[in-house]
């Protein structure tokens, strides 16, 4: 149903009560004389409250208070977002959507500004269908430090990480090794930014393109690395993510340390 101000409804039903003809009154607010006729039928019924203007979409759903104590006591014990609140709670049997567990935690402010998520968003979600195909990796650094990690594309979860003085191609190695030995798994793919520790940048004399030690590594192992294009962070966004997630963490809990938090993260993988 098309929604009119206070002001034009009220005009609708006057004009209506002194006679004018529905077809006139559709014609000049440009709606359908069904509307007309509905908006006087709802003032005969509920008086003055037909002039005031409906509220566009479904009205919201009631929360069980049950539910959001719930909810909030998981927020606060383990610092869980919506997604992994709404894991645990379906494992405990509510089938409650992850949009009514936000909601929640917007609505007793345990969450954190975020303009860019209000409202509905339209993208598309890229990942293998199978896990251990493709691995992400990257590092960040933080307080001095620097930090590596690997995320598998399909379950997010983190394979290994290490946290070092210097980003490093052995250290990159390293931990690649850790990650597969911990896992007893190997990747078929390997995606990387075009950092020093990951890929060649300085060309031969004759031009071609040199090869990095992690290159040569992946190859002996039969890895096939894929990197994004210079600035454009997006291709990795897994991983990026992933940092961002661990320094906002790092923030509430400078106590806990890497490992811990890899375990923390990995809890409902």
């Amino acid at each position: 149903m098309t929604t009119l101000t206070e002001s034009k409804r009220k005009w609708i039903i006057q004009q209506y009560r002194k006679g004018r003809r529905a077809t006139q009154i559709a014609q000049i607010q440009k709606i359908s004389r069904r509307y007309v006729y509905t908006l006087i039928l709802e003032h005969k019924t509920s008086g003055d409250l037909a002039y005031k203007a409906k509220n566009a979409g479904r009205p919201r759903t009631r929360i069980n208070p049950t539910f959001v104590e719930k909810v909030v006591e998981i927020r606060k014990r383990d610092d869980y977002g919506s997604e992994k609140i709404h894991h645990v709670m379906k494992r405990e049997g509510f089938s409650v959507s992850q949009h009514i567990i936000q909601r929640i935690l917007d609505e007793n402010n345990l969450t954190d500004p975020c303009e860019k998520r209000r409202g509905q968003r339209n993208y598309v979600r890229y990942q293998w269908p199978i896990s251990n195909y493709m691995w992400h990796t990257d590092w960040s650094e933080l307080d001095d430090k620097q930090y590596i990690a690997y995320i598998d594309d399909r379950s997010r979860k983190i394979m290994a990480g290490g946290e070092f003085a210097n980003a490093t191609a052995e250290n990159t190695i390293f931990i690649l090794h850790q990650a597969m030995l911990i896992n007893e798994v190997s990747p078929v793919l390997m995606l990387s930014d075009k950092g020093s520790q990951f890929y060649a940048n300085i060309r031969t004399k004759s031009g071609e393109k040199g090869i990095s030690q992690f290159e040569e590594e992946v190859q002996e192992l039969g890895i096939d690395l894929w990197t994004s294009r210079r600035n454009h962070p997006q291709t990795n966004g897994k991983m990026e993510k992933w940092f961002d997630t661990m320094k906002k963490r790092k923030k509430k809990h400078p106590e806990e340390t890497f490992h811990e938090f890899i375990i923390w993260y990995n809890r409902l993988i």
